[in-house]
């Protein structure tokens, strides 16, 4: 089974790519825009994603 793993420059929120977010829901962070992600965050969905593939 493939896990899904966010974009690593999707929101910071939710994962969601800059281009298709427009407004979402999300707790906690409620409504929101899109957000850049930290670098922690990217550097973390590239070593998941990176992981995924190893899996496969």
């Amino acid at each position: 089974m493939t896990t899904r793993t966010p974009n690593p420059s999707g929101c910071q929120h939710c994962g969601i790519d800059q281009r298709e977010h427009m407004r979402q829901w999300k707790p906690p962070a409620g409504w929101h825009q899109w957000t850049q992600p930290t670098q922690d965050q990217i550097k973390a969905r590239m070593r998941a994603r990176r992981a995924n593939r190893k899996e496969q």
